[in-house]
């Protein structure tokens, strides 16, 4: 099989990565399948799976079943296999199409980029904003938590476009014309009319099978007095450095 183009995009839960695939699965060249390794990889019930048929975004999903037929008749717990099989199958029912992965995981990263011409985004929202997000506090805990995971997904992820989430939330057609550019797209218009059609989004945030959605930036963080981001300095001029440079 030729290595078809495909966009994976990185980052931490909670970062902004599923309303990323589904802006950039609007393009007239691209389909959003959300996250690709949630579905395939070999720990995942099956009967889960199956039950979300129904729910994928498309409205009448054939697409995923085709997927889940194939690798089952391959009979492989290789992520790799299964990913290989997943990009046959895409580009069998979508041939010219990009597939935007928002798999997040960088196992799932290597696969797909030793299987296609992948380009990777990564996308990283401010400590702040994504620690009230997942608790609804600023604890020096998490702070750390974000700072050590970002860390990771920076250094297992060279060469990934950066995105800072608060430039897509705040900004999105400037932000989604510079991703275009990255990626070799003419921008469309319609790429913020969200959710498409055309998507086949089966696992990821909730928002995904929310009709006419809009991008509404979360700014609780900004009514919360905490002592931890000027404690934790080093953490700050990262957050600052990353997210809006």
């Amino acid at each position: 099989m030729d290595k078809i183009k495909t966009v994976f995009i990185t980052g931490l839960h909670r970062s902004g990565t599923t309303i990323l695939c589904m802006i950039l699965g609007a393009h007239p060249k691209c389909i959003a399948v959300g996250e690709v390794e949630a579905v395939i990889r070999v720990d995942r019930d099956r009967k889960w799976v199956e039950s979300h048929y129904s729910r994928c975004t498309c409205g009448k999903c054939n697409f995923w079943p085709k997927v889940m037929e194939n690798i089952d008749k391959a009979d492989s717990d290789d992520l790799k296999k299964r990913y290989r099989i997943f990009l046959k199958t895409f580009s069998d029912y979508f041939p010219g199409k990009i597939p935007i992965d928002s798999s997040k995981y960088i196992n799932s990263l290597k696969a797909i980029s030793e299987l296609s011409s992948c380009m990777p985004i990564r996308i990283v929202r401010d400590v702040r904003g994504w620690c009230i997000s997942k608790t609804g506090k600023i604890t020096a805990r998490h702070m750390l938590d974000w700072y050590k995971r970002n860390l990771f997904f920076e250094r297992s992820s060279k060469g990934a476009y950066l995105i800072g989430y608060e430039h897509l939330a705040l900004n999105p057609h400037k932000e989604i014309v510079r991703v275009c550019d990255y990626l070799g797209l003419k921008y469309d218009e319609k790429m913020l009319d969200i959710p498409s059609p055309t998507d086949h989004i089966l696992v990821g945030n909730r928002m995904r099978t929310q009709k006419n959605q809009r991008i509404i930036y979360d700014s609780r963080w900004m009514k919360i007095n905490s002592i931890w981001p000027t404690l934790l300095f080093p953490i700050m001029q990262y957050n600052n450095k990353r997210v809006f440079n």
